[in-house]
């Protein structure tokens, strides 16, 4: 399900609220949501609170159909493709996308072999957490939790502050004045950076006879546009990253000053590090309205579940603006509430 409170430059109807209950069962409590839609029962407990509308716009709707709201709210086939994930009387039977791979075995090797069907079925979500290598060693390197981005990156800017710090000629009266900016400077270079990669190589979309094009592809982003919401992949891989890192160093080594390099870098990290962390706030966080994060994650939402090739920008919509991939968000009658 989409944000159905706010679409891009659009005035469409916002609908009820929602809540989180818990619902007996013969057996003993258990959480249950239940919603009906096309007469098929769905209970969304497990989906409340990655809904990207909010938790309480579906409160009206508890044990009532959907059918109205959505003749009302139309929403993206990203967004109903999900909804089939929670189909209380389909638990082994899914639509035709799905059944195009074997979710009981890793995913990586069968992704090759989609071919034209792959990038339709990469932009369908699901609601589960994906397995990609059998090998535990190999799939565990794969995993990364949040807070290992500021372990591994906040001591190498350390190191590259030291190193700046060596390099300075404070005999001069602009050292502390080159410093800034050369933190400015990576910052900002960061920003476009992470703009150009996620458009032109995270969203690269691999020729359909290029099973190796494919599997690279869903293995550097697009296993999180099939599992937006697989926590456990939500922040990029160091040893990945530091390949990544490696190349733009050479880069700034080469066209930066011996006193500016270092300080450019860090620059370039505390923006990379920041990025990191806000993507995962935005796909777990709560946001309150009217903040810089609040609108940041409606855009990421669209990003998701409507419009993959438009809202490029993670931590800064500026290149959006640039470029023209901009979503536009509407004025809403009512805050959403995560």
């Amino acid at each position: 399900m989409e944000e159905t409170a706010d679409f891009p430059c659009d005035a469409r109807k916002r609908v009820g609220q929602l809540r989180h209950v818990e619902q007996s069962t013969a057996n003993g409590t258990a959480n249950k949501f239940l919603v009906n839609y096309q007469n098929k029962s769905y209970d969304i407990h497990e989906f409340l609170r990655y809904h990207p509308g909010g938790k309480k716009i579906l409160n009206h709707y508890e044990n009532r159909s959907l059918d109205k709201a959505f003749d009302e709210n139309p929403h993206s086939k990203a967004a109903l493709h999900l909804l089939q994930e929670f189909m209380s009387d389909n638990e082994k039977k899914y639509q035709e996308h799905e059944k195009l791979i074997d979710w009981d075995a890793p995913i990586l090797g069968q992704v090759g072999s989609l071919g034209d069907k792959y990038w339709e079925w990469v932009n369908l979500p699901v609601n589960r957490q994906i397995r990609l290598f059998k090998s535990d060693v190999l799939e565990f390197m794969t995993i990364t939790p949040w807070y290992l981005i500021p372990i591994v990156w906040i001591p190498m800017s350390t190191y590259f502050i030291c190193i700046g710090l060596t390099r300075m000629n404070t005999n001069t009266g602009n050292a502390l004045l080159e410093v800034l900016l050369s933190y400015i400077s990576g910052i900002l270079l960061w920003s476009l950076i992470e703009y150009v990669l996620h458009r032109e190589v995270f969203h690269f979309k691999p020729p359909a006879d290029s099973k190796l094009l494919i599997t690279l592809h869903f293995v550097i982003h697009g296993v999180h546009h099939k599992a937006p919401f697989d926590n456990r992949r939500l922040v990029f891989p160091p040893l990945p990253a530091l390949l990544i890192a490696k190349g733009i160093w050479s880069v700034y080594e080469a066209i930066f000053s011996a006193t500016m390099f270092p300080f450019v870098t860090v620059g370039t990290l505390s923006g990379y590090v920041f990025y990191d962390l806000m993507h995962y706030y935005l796909h777990h966080g709560a946001p309150k309205a009217g903040t810089y994060m609040y609108n940041l994650k409606r855009v990421h939402n669209y990003h998701h579940f409507s419009h993959h090739d438009l809202g490029y920008g993670i931590s800064s919509k500026v290149w959006d603006y640039v470029f023209g991939t901009t979503i536009c968000l509407r004025q809403l009658a009512k805050p959403i509430e995560w």
